[in-house]
């Protein structure tokens, strides 16, 4: 029940911030053939993922999936900040991570690899700092819509190190 209204609410959340900042769900999803700049300074996202994590809650070594959302603004076409957080037992809240993240556009590929460290804080079960680092891939679908993969490992101060996999879809605006 919890997972359905989570669903819920990112759809509506997402349905909702199509609508304010002007792209219709045909310009979402159409993909752009043209090699025009996909990837521009002073860009807001919305990241909707799902996850696959190699420890539980309580930092066993038990493989989990969950899902979560994030947040990016891109200060120029390189650099960036990001939030996001993600949960594996759909309880709120549980944590909330921040990013520092450096990107490599290519528009001729409409492709961006990317880099991204930070830290963040678990609230729920085992209350910790945790810090992490990875990079990942975005393929841009369009100026408005992408779908992304990336990797972390995330070191926690009371738990084991585990990795966590994020793959997703990022609306920009």
């Amino acid at each position: 029940m919890k997972m359905k209204s989570i669903v819920v609410v990112l759809a509506t959340l997402s349905v909702l911030a199509t609508r304010s900042f002007g792209a219709t769900w045909e310009d979402r999803v159409k993909y752009d053939r043209e090699g025009r700049e996909k990837f521009t300074p002073n860009e807001l996202s919305l990241d909707l993922f799902g996850t696959y994590s190699t420890a539980d809650a309580f930092g066993n070594s038990q493989d989990k999936g969950g899902g979560g959302a994030g947040v990016n603004y891109f200060f120029t076409r390189f650099v960036g900040i990001g939030a996001d957080t993600y949960l594996e037992e759909w309880r709120w809240p549980y944590r909330v991570n921040g990013s520092l993240i450096l990107r490599l556009p290519i528009d001729q590929i409409s492709m961006a690899p990317y880099a991204f460290g930070g830290g963040g804080r678990e609230y729920r079960f085992w209350p910790q700092w945790t810090y992490h680092g990875g990079g990942g891939v975005e393929l841009r679908l369009n100026h408005y819509t992408g779908i992304f993969v990336d990797g972390r490992r995330v070191f926690p101060d009371r738990t084991k190190n585990y990795t966590l996999i994020r793959a997703g879809l990022r609306l920009t605006f």
